[in-house]
Parts: structure tokens; C-alpha cells; sequence
């Protein structure tokens, strides 16, 4: 398990007592840290000369600045693209969905599930208006003794699959 960093003065009072000549015992006993701990640190005095620590080499993005911003326009060109198809077109570049994901959340857009509407031509727009004048009095009553065949599931749209696509600015 990993523990916190020790100061700088802490590092420096180790590499000063080891320079008195003092050992590692006793100086880890005495400023109670391990004697890895302490070891490590001397080691790093006799590499590098210093006693902070050395900053880590992160892993290079997968996705270049020119690609990313190409994903961005495309994503905001294209709001209704799917994830596959922005995956594809990341500039030659093959990443994975979820760092194309990754990249458009930190860029702030996000994707929403699209909206079933049904597909209304101006004809079932005029039926429906004929329909509804025509059934505008009825009451509760009436209503209840139609007997409604609709009520079996079935889709409009192909699978039942999510689809997420328009893609939004996230606001926070």
C-alpha cells in the first residue's frame, strides 16, 4: 500500500544525517521511516542529485489534437452520427469507443436517446384532426365500451435497441 509523499525537509534531513555518517538504522529509527524508504531516497541523491521526486511519464493520448478536433466537428456537424461511425473516422487513428466517448464527454457533449416519434404525413395529420372532431363529445362512458385492439407491443422503429445519438453541450 502506498503512503503519502515525505516533505522536503524530511528528505533532506535524511540525506543530511547520511552524509554525518550515521546509518541507515539509526537514522530511519530516528525519523521514523523505513529503512526502504530511506534507501530509496539516498540512491535517488546519488543518481539524479535531488531529493523531490521525479514527475511520472504519462502515457501518450491515443488521439492526436488534429484528430480530436476533427472528432469534435464531426460529432457537432453530424449530431445524429452513431459512436461506430465516429470511431471510424478519428483521423487514422484506431481508438476504441470508449476513449472516442471519453474525449467528446471532456469536450463537453454528450449523447441522448433519441426521441420515437411516429412518422406523420399530412394525411394521417388530417385523419386524425376528422377523427378527433368527430369523438369530441363523447364521454368516459362511451369510451368505455370501445373495445382497443392496439394494445400488443410492437415496434415502429426496427429493433429495440438503444440508439443514442444527438449529441448536446453538457451546461454545469
Amino acid at each position: 500500500m502506498k503512503t503519502k509523499e515525505l516533505s522536503k525537509q524530511v528528505r533532506d534531513k535524511v540525506v543530511e544525517k547520511y552524509r554525518s555518517g550515521l546509518g541507515y538504522k539509526k537514522v530511519s529509527e530516528t525519523l521514523n521511516i523505513r529503512r526502504s524508504t530511506f534507501k530509496s531516497i539516498i540512491k535517488k541523491c546519488r543518481e539524479y542529485g535531488i531529493t523531490t521526486n521525479l514527475p511520472t511519464e504519462d502515457r501518450p493520448q491515443k488521439l492526436t489534437d488534429q484528430a480530436r478536433r476533427a472528432l469534435i466537428r464531426e460529432a457537432t456537424k453530424r449530431p445524429k452520427i452513431i459512436l461506430k461511425e465516429l470511431q471510424s473516422s478519428t483521423a487514422g487513428v484506431s481508438a476504441s469507443a470508449r476513449t472516442v466517448r471519453r474525449r467528446l464527454l471532456e469536450d463537453g457533449l454528450v449523447s441522448r436517446r433519441a426521441a420515437k416519434k411516429p412518422l406523420l404525413s399530412r394525411k394521417n395529420i388530417r385523419d386524425r384532426l376528422i377523427f378527433c372532431k368527430r369523438y369530441r363529445d363523447w364521454t368516459a362512458e362511451d369510451w368505455g365500451k370501445v373495445i382497443f385492439s392496439d394494445e400488443s407491443p410492437f415496434r415502429l422503429f426496427g429493433a429495440s435497441g438503444k440508439k443514442l445519438l444527438g449529441r448536446t453541450p453538457v451546461y454545469m
